[in-house]
């Protein structure tokens, strides 16, 4: 069994992985000297594989953050129980297109996919990532466009009362 000590609160630790906290909790095994939870990493991976993200129980994710996820799992690219991912994905949806379109989000953004290449040990290029992003932002904005049309074409479609 591997071992993860989480060296902030529970909650944090939770919401900054992309976990839920009863996920978490699940998974908590003792503490260190110092009080840090300690974590078991395989049930980690165990819970998050068998389980279907909040949002997306009662509803379709959308956004740029989602966009961005699809265009990385094109490239093999997946989020792992210990990355930031998940998280990082669920706050560019919550930014929407017009704050993930800011330089600083931007580079936020491409902050976080260099840190993660370099824990898995991939190649990374700021440009190509800057790219990414980029297309990820306009896949969002053609996609919601997309809805407002169905949106008001089903509108126009009900019978009038």
């Amino acid at each position: 069994m591997s071992r993860l000590v989480a060296d902030e609160d529970l909650a944090a630790f939770a919401s900054h992985h992309g976990y839920t906290f009863s996920h978490v909790m699940l998974c908590l095994v003792s503490h260190t000297d110092d009080g840090l939870p300690v974590l078991d990493e395989d049930c980690l991976r165990r819970v998050v594989s068998n389980a279907v993200p909040e949002k997306q129980s009662n509803e379709l994710r959308c956004g740029p953050g989602t966009e961005l996820s699809t265009l990385l799992k094109r490239f093999g690219i997946s989020p792992t129980p210990t990355c930031q991912c998940r998280a990082k994905a669920a706050e560019m949806d919550a930014w929407g297109c017009d704050e993930c379109s800011k330089p600083e989000r931007i580079e936020e953004v491409v902050g976080v996919m260099r840190e993660e290449a370099k824990a898995r040990g991939l190649p990374f290029l700021d440009l190509p990532a800057r790219l990414l992003v980029k297309r990820a932002i306009a896949n969002a904005r053609k996609a919601e466009a997309r809805r407002v049309r169905e949106a008001e074409a089903a509108a126009e479609a009900r019978p009038a009362v």
